[in-house]
């Protein structure tokens, strides 16, 4: 393959992933915005399709994205300092509304992984530690955000090896579990109501890639007899941690679209 090649076909993903839309896109799109020979689109499309880079949807004809592309989005988060930047300011304001610990997390495969973390200001404080554990997506607020928002095979996969049992409130029940997750997933949020650490009430909202696909989560933890306590301090909670999911959410989006014209190579 020529460096022109390579660099037409970079250039198509790149396309893909600024400007995907639900549905796909058509080949006339591509052609349109990048100025490609219909024949030659078609051609390079097929091979990356067939790298599993993209995939073609065989009722409307439509290109969407690849499994091959989903994953290192997943991966990449791990990893990329610019995205724990831009996340930072938004859990600060969660720990600064309520004092409490606020996590961010992703995960690598059935691992979940504490990406940033700030300790509560109070004088009484939970202290969950970093979650970089194998074992904690079923009894995390963090983990459980992110779980009820993956597919039922990667759920199958995770659930298999996470039912470690931290505490007497830990749900390990595979039925019970199943049925919790579509909860959180109509409801939009988790708990952990002392399933990970006793003493301890966890609220977890899910942060999606511009796939609607879970890649972290922002979770906040207070001791749980404030809770109990004062049920309006869980909303308050509640609300600084969803709005910090959804602002962190905003990464994701596309930060330039494409005009047609604006990047032409001869096919």
């Amino acid at each position: 393959m020529s460096v022109k090649s390579i660099e037409k076909t970079l250039s198509t993903l790149d396309f893909f992933i600024s400007n995907m839309k639900p549905g796909g896109l058509a080949l006339k799109e591509v052609c349109a915005s990048l100025g490609f020979k219909k024949s030659a689109a078609h051609h390079m499309l097929a091979t990356v399709c067939q790298k599993g880079y993209l995939y073609q949807d065989l009722k409307t004809k439509k290109y969407l994205i690849g499994s091959k592309i989903k994953k290192m989005s997943k991966l990449a988060i791990l990893d990329d300092s610019d995205f724990s930047d831009f996340a930072f300011e938004h859990i600060k304001r969660v720990n600064d509304g309520t004092g409490e610990a606020v996590h961010l997390a992703g995960f690598e495969g059935t691992r979940l992984i504490t990406l940033t973390m700030l300790q509560s200001t109070h004088p009484v404080r939970v202290d969950h530690g970093f979650l970089n554990k194998d074992h904690a997506f079923h009894a995390t607020a963090s983990g459980k955000a992110i779980l009820a928002h993956m597919n039922l095979a990667n759920q199958e996969k995770i659930l298999k090896k996470n039912r470690v049992e931290f505490t007497e409130f830990t749900i390990t029940d595979k039925v019970t579990l199943l049925k919790e997750l579509s909860a959180i997933k109509k409801n939009g949020y988790a708990i952990d109501d002392e399933e990970f650490q006793e003493g301890v009430y966890c609220v977890g909202y899910p942060v999606f890639n511009e796939y609607h696909e879970p890649v972290a989560s922002v979770s906040c933890s207070s001791p749980k007899y404030k809770i109990v306590r004062d049920k309006k301090y869980l909303d308050k909670i509640k609300s600084f941690t969803q709005q910090a999911a959804f602002e962190i959410s905003k990464y994701y989006k596309p930060k330039k679209t494409i005009k047609k014209g604006e990047r032409k190579y001869a096919a």
